[in-house]
Order: C-alpha cells, then sequence, then structure tokens
C-alpha cells in the first residue's frame, strides 16, 4: 500500500451503532476502508494517499499503513500497524549518494585523502589575499556592483592551490564551505583531470551537506532528479547543474534559498587551467554529416566548465558564490573578458600589491630554522644578504621558494632510495651556495637543483602547439629588449603570419605579460619572474628546448627581412641602428 498522508479517523463505541460492516482483508487496500466511512464527501488518489479528513465508526484492522498522523481510535477494536514513509526517503537519500559516490573524484575534494600533502598558507602568511576573500565571501553581497563569481588568477607558481586549500579550510571550520573541486594534471586520476566528474562531485557535496537539512525538499528534490534520469551524467555539464541543482533549488523550497543566502557559503573550483583531458569528444560542425567530427580541446572543456558556472551564478534561485582559481592562459582570460561574464565576475589577480615578497620571507626564515636546528647550524645562517638574493630571485613566486627549500635541505632522515650526495653538494651550505651561483656557474647536467621549477617551466611551455617556435619568440623579445620596442612593434617586426603572437605566446600568458590590447604602442612583453628567463637562457635546466642567443638573433633578423621583402610594413622608422647596437651588445655579452 502507498503512503498514507495525515487522516483523521474517529472512532466510538459499537455498540451504540449496531454491528459493523465486515472488515477488509490486511493488504486488500484503501477501497473497502472508504466505502466503511459514514461520511462523504471523500477524496482518494489512486495511489492509496487519504487526503481529506472524514469520521469512521467501526473497528479498523489495517497493517499497510506507512504514515498517519493524528488519528483517534477511541475505545474501537482492531490496531494500526504503522510504517512511517521516512524510512522510503532514506532509502533514496542514501541511494542518490551511492549512486553519486560512484561517479564523482573524490580526490578533488579538499580534505581528500588524495590532497594530504597538498600546499597550504604557513601561518601568517598570504594574510591579505585570504582575508579579502573571505572578506568577499561573507560581504560581498553588500558590494555596490555584487558579483557572484570571483576569479584568483596570476602566474604559475605564486601560490594559487595553496591559498584556496586554506581557504576551504577557513570557510569550512567557520560553516561557509559549501562544495570543492580541486582539479590537478599531475594527478593519477583522470577524473580530477577532466570536465566530466566536476557536478556529479559538487552535487555528491551539496547532497550531504547540513544546510539542507533546513530545506529537506531541496534534497528530496535532488533525489528525485537521480531517479528520473539516472543516465543524467551523461549529458552536457549545463544540463546537468540545472536538473541536480539548479531546479531543486527552485521547486524544492521557493523560501528556503533566502534563509541560505542568510549565512553565505562558497563553492570552491581550484586549477581550472588543469582540466586537460578530453575524453574523446568530438564537436561536429553545424550541418555537417562528418561522422568523424573535429577534436573537442581541452580549451573546449574548460570554456563549457565556466559556461556552466556562470549559469548557475546568475539564477537567482542559486545561494552559493563561487571562488575560481586559474592561470591566465587564454582561453579562460577570453572568456571572463566577455561582456556576460564580466558583469558576473570579480577578477583577483595576485600581484605584487599583496607585498609577496614579506610572506616569501617569513616562509625562509621559517624552514631555514628548521634547517639549522637539524643540522646544529650558527643562527646567522644564511646571511642576510644570501637571504634577500634568494627573496629577489623568486619574485614573488612561492615554488621557486620551495624548490629553493626543498634542495637546500636534503632528503628527510630515513628516506630509502636516495641516490649519493654529489661531491661538493654534501651539506646545506654547499647546496645553498650552489643556488646562489647558478647564474654564473656553470652546471653539470647531473645536478639540476631547480628541477621541480624546470619541469613546471617546460610543461608550460610544451602546451604550446610549436614549443620549439614559442622559444624563439622569447629568444627575440629578450634580444630586442634593449631596444625599449613595444609589443605591438615586435609583433610587427617577428609575426610572419597574423595570429602567429597568438600561437606562440597565448599559452605562456602565467609566465610572460601579453598586452590585450594590438593597437597600442606602449605596452611592452615583459617577463614575470626572473627564474623564467634563466631558464630560457641556460641549456642545462630547458634541454631539448633551448634556443641559444646566437639562433634568437637569427630568427629575428630573418624575420625582419622577410616582413621587409614582404612589404608587410616599414619598421625602420621605430628603430635606431643605435639601439639594435646596444640591443646586439647587451644580448650577446
Amino acid at each position: 500500500m502507498a503512503h498514507v498522508p495525515p487522516t483523521h479517523l474517529s472512532a466510538t463505541p459499537l455498540d451504540r451503532f449496531g454491528a459493523p460492516p465486515s472488515l477488509p482483508e490486511a493488504g486488500e487496500g484503501l477501497d473497502r476502508v472508504q466505502a466503511m466511512a459514514l461520511t462523504s464527501p471523500a477524496e482518494t488518489s489512486l495511489s492509496g494517499n487519504v487526503t481529506h479528513n472524514t469520521n469512521y465508526f467501526g473497528p479498523v484492522a489495517i497493517n499497510m499503513v506507512k504514515r498517519a498522523n493524528n488519528v483517534s481510535m477511541g475505545s474501537n477494536y482492531g490496531t494500526i500497524n504503522q510504517n512511517s514513509g521516512a524510512g522510503e526517503l532514506e532509502e533514496s537519500y542514501l541511494a542518490a549518494l551511492d549512486f553519486l559516490s560512484k561517479h564523482m573524484a573524490a580526490g578533488a575534494i579538499h580534505d581528500s585523502k588524495e590532497r594530504c600533502d597538498a600546499p597550504k598558507c604557513m601561518p601568517e602568511t598570504r594574510v591579505a589575499v585570504q582575508d579579502e576573500i573571505l572578506s568577499w565571501i561573507t560581504d560581498g553581497q553588500k558590494d555596490p556592483d555584487p558579483k557572484r563569481i570571483v576569479w584568483v588568477t596570476g602566474p604559475a607558481g605564486t601560490g594559487k592551490t595553496a591559498i584556496l586549500g586554506t581557504i576551504a579550510e577557513r570557510c569550512k571550520a567557520d560553516g561557509m564551505l559549501a562544495a570543492t573541486f580541486f582539479f590537478s594534471s599531475f594527478s593519477s586520476s583522470l577524473a580530477r583531470r577532466s570536465k566530466t566528474h566536476l557536478v556529479s562531485t559538487l552535487a555528491y557535496q551539496l547532497l550531504q551537506h547540513e544546510v539542507l537539512d533546513r530545506v529537506p525538499r531541496i534534497r528530496a528534490r535532488m533525489c528525485q532528479a537521480i531517479r528520473r534520469d539516472p543516465a543524467i551524467l551523461q549529458k552536457r555539464l549545463q544540463t546537468q547543474i540545472e536538473e541536480l541543482i539548479l531546479l531543486p533549488l527552485r521547486h524544492g523550497a521557493p523560501t528556503g534559498t533566502d534563509s541560505m543566502r542568510s549565512n553565505q557559503m562558497a563553492i570552491i573550483v581550484d586549477g581550472l587551467d588543469e582540466c586537460n583531458y578530453v575524453e574523446g569528444e568530438s564537436l561536429l560542425p553545424a550541418g555537417s554529416n562528418d561522422s568523424h567530427g573535429i577534436r573537442r580541446t581541452k580549451e573546449d572543456e574548460q570554456r563549457e566548465i565556466l559556461s556552466a558556472i556562470l549559469h548557475a551564478a546568475n539564477d537567482p534561485s542559486f545561494p552559493f558564490v563561487f571562488v575560481i582559481a586559474s592561470r591566465p592562459e587564454l582561453a579562460i582570460r577570453e572568456f571572463f573578458n566577455t561582456n556576460l561574464a564580466r558583469s558576473a565576475t570579480r577578477e583577483l589577480f595576485l600581484d605584487n600589491k599583496y607585498d609577496p615578497g614579506a610572506d616569501i620571507r617569513l616562509f625562509y626564515e621559517a624552514k631555514f630554522s628548521s634547517i639549522r636546528r637539524r643540522f646544529n647550524l650558527s643562527s646567522k645562517w644564511p646571511s642576510v644578504e644570501e637571504l634577500l638574493e634568494l627573496i629577489a630571485n623568486a619574485s614573488g613566486q612561492f615554488i621557486y621558494a620551495t624548490t629553493v627549500i626543498r634542495f637546500v635541505e636534503g632528503p628527510p632522515p630515513g628516506a630509502q632510495d636516495v641516490a649519493p650526495a654529489i661531491e661538493g653538494l654534501l651539506t646545506p651550505h654547499q647546496r645553498l651556495l650552489r643556488i646562489i651561483d647558478l647564474r654564473t656557474r656553470v652546471h653539470s647536467p647531473n645536478v639540476r637543483p631547480l628541477e621541480a621549477l624546470d619541469i613546471l617551466y617546460g610543461s608550460v611551455v610544451k602546451t604550446c602547439q610549436e614549443p620549439s617556435l614559442s622559444m624563439k619568440w622569447l629568444g627575440g623579445i629578450l634580444f630586442l629588449d634593449a631596444a625599449s620596442l613595444s609589443a605591438r612593434q615586435l609583433c610587427l617586426w617577428m609575426e610572419q603570419s597574423p595570429g602567429e603572437e597568438v600561437c606562440a605566446l597565448g599559452p605562456l600568458s602565467s609566465l610572460i605579460y601579453i598586452p590585450s590590447d594590438p593597437h597600442c604602442n606602449d605596452l611592452c612583453y615583459s617577463f614575470y619572474h626572473r627564474s623564467f628567463v634563466d631558464f630560457i637562457e641556460d641549456k642545462s635546466r630547458c634541454l631539448d628546448l633551448y634556443v641559444s642567443a646566437h639562433q634568437a638573433c637569427d630568427f629575428v633578423s630573418r624575420r625582419y627581412f622577410e616582413n621587409i621583402d614582404n612589404r608587410r610594413f616599414f619598421i625602420t622608422y621605430h628603430l635606431s641602428s643605435e639601439s639594435l647596437v646596444q640591443s646586439n651588445n647587451q644580448f650577446t655579452d
């Protein structure tokens, strides 16, 4: 028998009304029970849900009632064995959780086992940027022009993942965390490199979140969405987020979201640029019957994720805000530059205004203190001059600082399968001096103190369509730097085919500043990190990517004369022979 919603049965002693009619057998249904009622009208659904109030005088023998409230039996005969409908709701909830758990990226949640060693901000570091993000989450709706998304971006290695990991922990402690997803291109799990598990992972966290205890109908609607369409996760992301999250919020409890908004909560998505795995999907041109289609790219996947997020953020029933972090990659930057995205997004760029140098100094001091205790070194080690040089070399780049510390401190005590130390690099002080002397020393290919940093730089360069062409462009920029040319002038000088600059430098926007206005004559290319320039100029670090100074000079010269021959422009007006000679001398020195 189906659920029996609240029904009022008032029974009186049988001897006042004579013999009762025959009783329905257990499980016989409600039809005969209704026929026994002495009052009308009655309205009962075909599913067995009694929806009216009636007075029934007689014995009751029903043992299949799942829910019955406000029942008055009086001095009647018979029993009602009540089985509460809450059990069925619980089963539906557990089934939905089980379904989502089988299609989610468990390792992408901020406190997952896979992220147990993920970077976090040291105490007293990155305080300014953390406070700004937290303040926006709690009070951003009070701004004159409130936004529903904040995009935390900045050059590679500036600590975006550490910042958002710490923000997630602080939000959870303060009851402000709704859900998280941390992409990772280095994860062994494809689920953390793909869009496929994003919505299911967020829905899983929201479904079990205690905030829905205040509005249980939303939870019930989410469960119904899964039960109604078990193939929902095979649809595009916007449909998934619409069916699993937005529709339940809209129709589950129209007024419930107001109470949820009173305590602003955030959904954190980190490392969007690291979503780089495409699961064999194809994108067919409009009206095309070509069965082969066009292969989707990681940029297509990233744009689809952002479109789904923007769709949710702009929905009036959606009570959460989004915190998204990524490098300023071309496709992501272009998306946030669209009118629709710009109207909903606040950009937070991690530059020098957050004083990363001071935070890096705190990091160095804490780590060097630990090394001093471990190796019984002098309290004056390292010297102030050495410390300041390391801070300057970091250029606000935390990945540089952490790489330096890992190299200087060496393997942890008791580490197994560690290669024997190279002569001259046995002690922390020797290793520190090797780092400081990197700019002037001729290295052995077997010693790579900044290997982790080199892997990062190399992996970014190799995302370009033609990495060798990109390295030639970078070498050309360095070669012509002393001529003080604008980015537009350099582009006119070196670009052989329209759009080549975007192909060569676009994927490197996390390492080099690229002016967005192609017609501006005042803005120049600039490298975010000194260590990236060191990488470019050091063959032992960039290995097969290396372009020598002579190769860069040859590239620039050939491009100049090719473009002059093609009569595409006349650049001599912008240059003087004196500036070129100065540039050539500086670069070859």
